[in-house]
């Protein structure tokens, strides 16, 4: 498609061009992930969500279990994974329930979003980068 500029009509909310949307949720930092079928949403108060990509049905919206000071960084995907501001790195599993399953101190604040690369995860911490992968 080529649209650009308006896409709903003015004086309604909604459109054949919009498949669906949420107001009043969302995050101010940390860029929502769309993968797997799902758009996982996380706000930098630890509140994680994840709705079907099709059709904007609610997965879940739950506090994650470790916040400490708050989440600055975009969620990222092989499994997912959440870095936030006191160091510590939750994996979760990709699904329609939440679920961690393994959570790594980095041992410094981690602000910035991880990049992943041929198998390697590539983390800046405050004064430290980390290559994570196997070789």
């Amino acid at each position: 498609m080529d649209r650009h500029g308006r896409i709903t009509p003015k004086g309604e909310d909604h459109s054949t061009q919009v498949a669906w949307r949420k107001t009043g949720r969302g995050s101010y930092m940390p860029t929502p992930l769309a993968y797997r079928g799902l758009l996982y949403v996380l706000a930098n108060n630890g509140v994680f969500d994840a709705y079907e990509l099709a059709t904007g049905k609610e997965s879940y919206r739950q506090s994650l279990p470790l916040v400490g000071s708050g989440y600055s960084a975009s969620p990222v995907a092989g499994k997912i994974y959440l870095a936030n501001e006191d160091g510590e790195m939750l994996v979760v599993e990709a699904g329609p329930a939440l679920r961690v399953t393994a959570t790594n101190s980095m041992g410094e604040p981690l602000m910035a979003t991880p990049a992943l690369s041929e198998g390697v995860m590539y983390v800046r911490a405050l004064s430290t980068k980390f290559a994570i992968g196997r070789r």
